[in-house]
């Protein structure tokens, strides 16, 4: 999906209206969750280009700061683990 500034803006009202993290925070943030701590360079390439299709929401304020938030890296990991899943197959039972 093609990033308009429209949504470019919707993105950044909501990171800002949220729990902002700076990609340190995020990293420690996974570091409770995971045990351990994902590269910058890992954290940048979610922004960035994503994993699977699924990119984590960020803003860039002035040259290179990029900050996120608590609830977007709810919804990425959510929505990776939801491509990890995928759908549920339908169990069909045997016909007798």
């Amino acid at each position: 999906m093609p990033i308009t500034p429209s949504t470019a803006e919707t993105v950044v009202s909501q990171i800002l209206s949220e729990d902002v993290l700076t990609l340190a925070d995020a990293r420690a943030e996974l570091r409770h969750i995971t045990g351990k701590r994902p590269d910058k360079a890992t954290m940048t390439r979610w922004i960035h280009r994503g994993v699977g299709g699924v990119r984590l929401e960020a803003v860039r304020i002035g040259g290179s700061h990029l900050l996120t938030s608590r609830q977007a890296l709810t919804r990425f990991i959510a929505a990776r683990t939801a491509k990890t899943i995928g759908p549920q197959p339908i169990r069909r039972t045997a016909k007798k």
